[in-house]
C-alpha cells in the first residue's frame, strides 16, 4: 500500500508541540480557540471548557470531512509553528464517529482523567522516543490509569497511535479482526485482544502486542509496513470482503463486531416483524414505553435488544440499565447532598438520570439516541424520584424551551433533550400494580410482552440446539397448558403466567436439567400462586414432571 506518510509526521510534531503545554492549559485552550475563530469554524463545546486532555485536541481534526480536518490544521500549523507539510489527504489516520469525541466525562472526575490522560501521553512520547526500563514502566503505569476512563475503551490505542503511529497499534475492531483473522500474532497471545467484557488490553500486554506486531510487520512482506496502513488495510479487507462500501463513498470507521439491526433483534427476541414495527414506531413517537409481563418472559432481554436494534449496534455507552426500589430517591436519581468522608460534611452529587441527560445533550450527533432502561419502574415512589422534574420526561416537553430549575442548584436549567428515550419494565404479578401512580401511566404508552411457549421461534431456537424434540414438545404442551390454567384463575390472571426464559440460557437440556427447572425454580411460584389451596399446587408440578 502506498500510504501518504505526511500526516505521520505533522502529527508526531504537534504532538511534541502539545506536549510543551502540559502545565499552561489556560494558554493552550486560547490558542486553540484562536484556531477555530481564525478559520470561521464553530468552535466545540468541549473547548469552551476550563481545561482539556491532548488526545481530545488531537480528536478535534480526526473526524468528519476533509476539507474541514485540512483548515484546521492549516490553523495548527499557523498558531503552533509547525514546520512539516500541512496534510491535505488522510490516508490511513485511525479515525473515531462524530459523536462522543473526547477522551474523558466532563460530568465525572474531569480533572483527574485529564490529568490521567496528559500524563499518559507524556509517557508515550517519553518511551516511543527513548525506549528506557525507566520509561517503560512509567508508560504502563499511566497507560493502566488511562484505560480505565469511561468511554475510551479502544480510543486510547486510538489516540497513542496519533501521536506516535510508527510505535504505537490502533486496536480499533477492524484492527482486532484482521489480526485474529490473519494470525499476526501468535495464538497465545490473542487472549489479550479477544477478552469476554470486551476490555481493551492492559499496559504490558499491549506493548508486548506492539512489539510482536512491529516484528512480523517487519519480517512477513505484508501489504503494509507500518501501523497506521495496517489499520487502512484492515478496513480496506473490511469493506471490500462484506461489500459494505462502494466506489466514492466516505468510509467511516464503526464497531463491527458490535452491528445490531432489526434482523438480529427477530432472530433472538420472541415477537414477529409487525409486532416490532409497531414497537419502534410507538417508541419513536411517544418517547416513554413500559414493557410488562410476568416473570420470566425476557422483558429485559427484549429492551435492551430494542435500543440496540434502534441505535444499530450494541453500544452500551448510549443504552443505561438501572432498578427503582421502594428507598430509590431524588436524590440518587436526579442530584443531591451525600457525605463526602466521615469528617469533610457533604456534597452535591449528580444523579444517574441527570448525567444521563447530559451525556445525550452534548452528543454532537443530534441523531443520536440514548435509551435509559429503568427495570422495576413501579417499585418506585415515581412522585419522589422525579421530583419537580416528572413533567419533562413528556414527548411534547422535550428541549431547552422547558428547562426548570432544579431544588438543588438554582443557578442552572435542566431540560431532557429531545434524543433521549425510557423504556420502563414492569412485572404484571407484582401487587403493587394496582397502586401504580396515575402520572405515570399517562406518560407512558404499555406494551404486553407473553410466553412465547407457542411462538415458532421458540421452538426452533430449542431445536437448533439439539435438545431432544419430544422434550421440547412437553415444554411446549405442558407450560401452555398451565398458562392457561394459570389465566383463567380468577386470583391470578394472565400477569401471572409463566415465562418462557427459564429454558432459554441453556446450552444443552436433558430430562434432568428440565426436572432441575420445575423443581428449584418453578415449583416454589406456584406454591407461592396457590399457597390457599396446596393440593391444586402440587398436581400442577406433579403434571409438569410427568414426561
Amino acid at each position: 500500500m502506498n500510504a501518504n506518510k505526511g500526516w505521520a509526521e505533522f502529527y508526531i510534531e504537534f504532538a511534541n508541540k502539545l506536549l510543551e503545554f502540559k502545565n499552561n492549559r489556560k494558554e493552550l485552550i486560547e490558542k486553540i480557540k484562536l484556531v477555530f475563530n481564525s478559520n470561521k469554524i464553530e468552535i466545540p463545546n468541549i473547548i469552551n471548557e476550563e481545561d482539556i486532555d491532548p488526545f481530545t485536541i488531537f480528536g478535534l481534526f480526526n473526524k468528519g470531512l476533509s476539507e474541514r480536518r485540512t483548515k484546521i490544521l492549516k490553523g495548527i500549523a499557523n498558531i503552533f509553528e509547525i514546520n512539516s507539510k500541512t496534510p491535505e489527504e488522510f490516508y490511513c489516520v485511525p479515525v473515531y464517529r462524530n459523536f462522543n469525541s473526547n477522551f474523558y466525562n466532563p460530568l465525572q472526575n474531569e480533572k483527574n482523567d485529564i490529568e490521567a490522560l496528559w500524563n499518559i501521553f507524556e509517557a508515550s512520547i517519553n518511551y516511543a522516543d527513548n525506549k528506557t526500563n525507566e520509561n517503560r514502566e512509567t508508560f504502563i503505569k499511566y497507560y493502566n490509569l488511562a484505560k480505565d476512563i469511561k468511554g475510551n475503551k479502544w480510543k486510547l490505542t486510538m489516540g497513542l497511535c496519533w501521536i506516535r503511529p510508527f510505535n504505537y497499534i490502533s486496536l480499533d475492531p477492524y484492527d482486532i479482526e484482521l489480526i485474529i483473522k490473519d494470525n499476526l500474532i501468535p495464538a497465545e497471545y490473542l487472549k489479550y485482544i479477544k477478552k469476554s467484557d470486551n476490555s481493551i488490553p492492559n499496559a504490558e500486554e499491549y506493548l508486548i502486542i506492539c512489539d510482536i506486531m512491529i516484528e512480523n510487520i517487519k519480517s512477513n512482506n505484508y501489504k503494509f509496513n507500518n501501523f497506521f496502513e495496517l489499520s487502512d488495510y484492515a478496513l480496506y479487507i473490511v469493506c471490500v470482503t462484506r461489500n459494505k462500501n462502494k466506489e466514492g463513498n466516505t468510509m467511516n470507521i464503526e464497531n463491527n463486531f458490535n452491528k445490531y439491526d432489526k434482523n438480529k433483534f427477530l432472530q433472538e427476541v420472541y415477537i414477529t416483524e409487525k409486532e416490532y414495527d409497531k414497537l419502534v414506531k410507538l417508541i419513536n413517537e411517544k418517547k416513554n414505553i413500559i414493557l410488562q409481563g410476568s416473570a420470566g418472559v425476557g422483558k429485559s432481554y427484549a429492551a435492551k435488544r430494542l435500543a440496540y436494534s434502534i441505535i444499530g449496534e450494541k453500544d452500551n455507552e448510549r443504552v443505561k440499565m438501572i432498578q427503582f426500589h421502594q428507598s430509590y430517591s431524588y436524590e440518587d436519581f436526579i442530584m443531591g447532598y451525600r457525605p463526602k468522608n466521615e469528617t469533610d460534611g457533604f456534597e452535591l452529587k449528580e444523579g444517574v438520570f441527570y448525567k444521563f441527560c447530559k451525556e445525550a445533550e452534548m452528543d454532537e450527533n443530534k441523531e443520536n439516541k440514548y435509551f435509559l432502561i429503568i427495570d422495576e419502574i413501579n417499585r418506585g415512589n415515581i412522585s419522589k424520584i422525579f421530583g419537580e422534574l416528572f413533567i419533562l420526561i413528556e414527548n411534547d416537553k422535550r428541549g431547552e424551551e422547558y428547562a426548570l430549575e432544579l431544588v438543588y442548584k438554582d443557578d442552572e436549567k435542566f431540560f431532557v433533550p429531545e434524543n433521549l428515550y425510557i423504556i420502563g419494565l414492569m412485572n404484571t404479578a407484582d401487587r403493587s400494580l394496582a397502586m401504580l401512580d396515575y402520572a405515570l401511566r399517562r406518560r407512558f404508552i404499555f406494551i404486553d410482552i407473553e410466553p412465547a411457549f407457542n411462538k415458532p421461534q421458540f421452538k426452533n431456537d430449542l431445536e437448533n440446539k439439539n435438545i431432544d424434540k419430544d422434550l421440547i414438545n412437553k415444554i411446549i404442551e405442558k407450560f401452555t397448558k398451565l398458562n392457561e390454567t394459570i389465566k383463567s384463575d380468577k386470583t391470578l390472571g394472565k400477569g401471572y403466567t409463566i415465562g418462557h426464559s427459564y429454558f432459554c440460557n441453556r446450552k444443552n437440556l436433558s430430562k434432568e436439567d428440565y426436572e432441575d427447572i420445575i423443581n428449584y425454580e418453578i415449583a416454589p411460584t406456584l406454591r407461592e400462586y396457590w399457597f390457599d389451596n396446596e393440593d391444586k399446587a402440587e398436581k400442577e408440578i406433579k403434571e409438569l414432571l410427568n414426561i
